[in-house]
């Protein structure tokens, strides 16, 4: 692996491939960062960041590569990754494509943000047709969370490696 000049394949090697279906949630990046290993920061640097742009980075950001998904399309690869940082938490899916190794889409699928007394969570399901089931709600930071506030909504995975969204599941 060259340090200056690295590769999509480089990169890969640190998100290793899971089965379908896979769900993610607050919880998951406990079992995530043992198991993976610490994606290093010329990686970072070279691919993460370029995709984060006009997104809020500080000394207190952190990734943690997840996982790829299996290997479906000639066209694109999928993985996922974690970022954290102050009061926002966040798994970030990414479509890339394989001939040029440049971003088709980034989307974020599941998370939690604080925004004052209000705490938005979310946890996402990508099953075997590369659907991603999502339930999102919100709550008063002191205040039992009421499922009632909920919404589903669900994202699919083209060919293309485009990601669509549509609501009301």
């Amino acid at each position: 692996m060259s340090k200056s000049n690295p590769n999509i394949s480089d990169l890969l090697l640190f998100f290793p491939a899971v089965d379908l279906p896979v769900t993610v949630s607050e919880e998951s990046i406990v079992v995530i960062d043992k198991m993976n290993e610490v994606l290093p920061k010329h990686l970072i640097e070279h691919f993460i960041i370029p995709w984060e742009v006009g997104q809020m980075i500080d000394e207190y950001t952190e990734f943690v590569p997840c996982f790829q998904l299996p290997d479906s399309s000639e066209d694109y690869i999928a993985m996922v990754y974690w970022k954290g940082g102050l009061l926002k938490y966040e798994y970030l899916l990414v479509t890339i494509d394989k001939k040029t190794g440049k971003l088709i889409t980034r989307r974020s699928i599941a998370g939690t943000i604080a925004e004052g007394d209000k705490i938005k969570k979310s946890v996402a399901m990508i099953d075997e047709d590369l659907i991603i089931h999502i339930m999102a709600g919100a709550g008063e930071a002191e205040q039992d969370y009421n499922p009632e506030n909920s919404q589903a909504f669900s994202m699919e995975i083209m060919s293309t490696g485009d990601v669509i969204f549509s609501l009301g599941e």
